[in-house]
């Protein structure tokens, strides 16, 4: 996954700044840097969380709609407009997940054919760089609330389990400005917490340790005017199961609002761990050491779970091995034995060398407890499969490409555990939450 903060200054789309531009240069230099980057990643969906959307002080609100269209006209440019589909499943599953977890959301079509200005000026740069009036992305659009840190942080772990649920490639962007009051002259003059919030969000910026965004002084956030810290909590939230390298691209304040743009490369965790795990093993013979396994958070040692782990190279399987329910007595020693099975063990391949270890993909699921259900609960989506006759047993993970209907998903199933469909076979079901 990637992740992005950058602000939303009208001012920086040119049918609005004209030459005031030029007084912005290094953060419509970000833009691009920003737009190009999510080019490259070519994510499935981009999830926005903006603070001008419609915006309850004690619930979230997303975005429920199928498409939309959006300009800048109430900053005096009716053009240029950008397109834009949402992704409905994804949204679904945020929602399903907050009526579980007790988050409070409004999930509505309030402006779904229209957008904010806090959504607008990322996606303009984004389109613009993908150069076609309606790109291949779809959008979820998030607003922010005015709850506390704790769940705001709660509500940024959800969307990333949605976003694993669904299997989704996707980036998530807080779009947020810093302070207002920078300057005497500026729209809202300046005050003295204004400057010193900005360095501390850059600073936590900077770090990659985005949970210290909530370290920052209640007084120092409150008086200095942004509306850009609800969001970053939220992406916090959202990145707490990765390992964050940051790349700090730009801070102006040049109109007495500080703007801040950043790109944060992701790698989750568990893909960390086969990857170290997998690579220490091909190069030497060796499995981690206790003090490499160490570097890894405490939640691998809490947790016991089938788990899959799949390497590609240039989305070719290269190997796959995986166990339904757990043979280890964590999830940690169960990932990197998996991989390290799914490079050297995999009968259909030959192991993995050492020459190819910089092109491998890596694909880790994490399995829920299988459950009896019959076709008619089924989803290709949502749901793995596992089909069993006697001592014969078949198992399918969920939202692969290629397998689009739930008879494809049981005869390849039946295929793989040498049953015949036709047979009288038992069916369970299983979740897993996908990290890539």
């Amino acid at each position: 996954m990637r992740a992005y903060i950058v602000p939303h200054p009208p001012i920086a789309v040119p049918e609005v700044g004209g030459d005031e531009i030029k007084k912005i240069m290094a953060t419509e230099e970000s833009f691009d840097k920003v737009a190009k980057d999510i080019l490259k990643y070519d994510p499935e969906t981009i999830v926005i969380i903006s603070p001008h959307g419609p915006m309850y002080r004690d619930a979230f609100h997303i975005t429920k709609g199928e498409k939309g269209y959006g300009n800048l006209a109430r900053f005096n440019a009716p053009e240029p407009d950008i397109c834009y589909r949402y992704d409905t499943e994804l949204s679904d599953e945020i929602a399903d997940l907050c009526r579980e977890f007790g988050i409070p959301l409004v999930y509505s079509e309030e402006e779904a054919e229209t957008i904010d200005h806090g959504a607008f000026v990322p996606l303009y740069f984004i389109n613009r760089a993908y150069d076609t009036p309606l790109p291949p992305y779809r959008i979820v659009r998030i607003s922010p609330c005015m709850l506390d840190d704790d769940v705001l942080y709660d509500m940024g772990y959800l969307i990333e389990r949605a976003i694993a649920h669904v299997g989704r490639k996707a980036v998530i962007i807080a779009s947020g400005d810093l302070s207002h009051k920078l300057k005497e002259d500026g729209p809202y003059g300046y005050i003295k917490e204004g400057p010193e919030f900005d360095k501390k969000v850059t600073d936590v910026m900077k770090s990659g340790r985005l949970e210290d965004f909530t370290l920052i002084d209640k007084k120092v956030n409150d008086l200095s005017a942004n509306c850009g810290y609800p969001g970053f909590v939220m992406l916090a939230g959202s990145l707490q199961d990765y390992k964050i390298t940051p790349d700090f691209l730009s801070y102006e304040g040049t109109f007495g609002v500080g703007y801040g743009v950043c790109i944060f490369e992701c790698e989750n965790w568990y893909v960390k761990l086969a990857r170290a795990s997998l690579e220490k093993y091909v190069t030497t013979r060796r499995r981690l050491s206790s003090d490499e396994q160490a570097q890894f958070p405490d939640f691998f040692r809490k947790e016991k779970a089938g788990v899959f782990v799949c390497i590609k190279i240039a989305g070719q399987l290269r190997g796959c091995i995986g166990t339904i329910l757990p043979t280890c007595d964590d999830t940690l020693t169960e990932t990197c034995e998996l991989a390290i099975s799914a490079a050297t063990s995999d009968p259909r391949f030959e192991p993995v060398r050492a020459g190819e270890l910089d092109k491998l993909e890596y694909t880790i699921d994490v399995m829920g407890t299988p459950e009896p259900a019959s076709v008619d609960e089924l989803d290709v989506r949502k749901y793995g499969v596992i089909v069993s006759k006697g001592h014969r047993r078949g198992l399918l993970l969920p939202n692969l490409e290629g397998v689009d209907t739930v008879e494809e998903q049981i005869d390849i199933a039946c295929r793989k555990g040498g049953i015949d469909p036709d047979e009288d076979i038992e069916i369970e079901r299983f979740t897993v939450e996908r990290h890539t």
